[in-house]
């Protein structure tokens, strides 16, 4: 090997070295400042969830991260956990996180999100573990929906797929009414029952 062919080599290495050491640097998610809404991933029990903080700073469990079945392929709780944080707050911010529903993405059964009942899945959330019922993990995703299957905020598409508006629990404008893709029949109405203002977070 020559020297000029040397150096190139030794530069390259360099290179990527700096790219590792940047890429693991990356800030950690934390949590918003008083006053700011957000998602971020909390660690601080010992059990990674995701939490949202409110405009007026009430912190509230989403989701606990306790599965191991994708540890195997990199996505342990923690890293679950980071990632859909930050998906939600990124959706949150592009005013994308309107409905979140269950769907197909590259033939993966997933969570995702919806711009309206009865539309299509739009933003990947997470992937759902194999032989997981998904209409059941979405009624049971938010610790704020606990024991509220029929709550106002969920709807029901035509396929009797549910859609959860969570717009009102971020504080966003206009959620009180649904936008609705196509007509939903009698059995799939929103059902009235009270929404608890808090509630054990749901583990995934």
């Amino acid at each position: 090997m020559s020297k000029w062919q040397s150096m190139t080599a030794l530069t390259g290495a360099i290179a990527i070295g700096l790219f590792s050491v940047s890429l693991s640097t990356k800030p950690a998610q934390s949590q918003p400042a008083p006053g700011q809404r957000g998602f971020w991933c909390d660690n601080s029990t010992g059990v990674p969830t995701t939490m949202y903080q409110n405009a007026q700073g009430n912190r509230e469990p989403w989701i606990r991260w306790v599965s191991n079945d994708f540890s195997g392929a990199g996505y342990d709780p923690v890293t679950r956990c980071r990632e859909v944080s930050g998906r939600l707050e990124t959706f949150r911010s592009n005013k994308e996180l309107k409905f979140i529903t269950v769907g197909l993405m590259n033939g993966q059964r997933v969570v995702c999100t919806a711009s309206q009942v009865n539309g299509r899945c739009q933003g990947l959330i997470f992937t759902l573990k194999p032989n997981q019922d998904a209409v059941k993990t979405l009624n049971n995703l938010l610790s704020w929906r606990e024991g509220q299957a029929g709550a106002p905020s969920l709807y029901e598409s035509k396929d009797s797929i549910p859609f959860i508006d969570v717009r009102g629990r971020l504080g966003d404008e206009g959620s009180a009414i649904a936008p609705v893709a196509a007509p939903v029949p009698p059995s799939g109405q929103p059902r009235v029952a009270p929404v608890p203002a808090t509630g054990g977070s749901r583990e995934l």
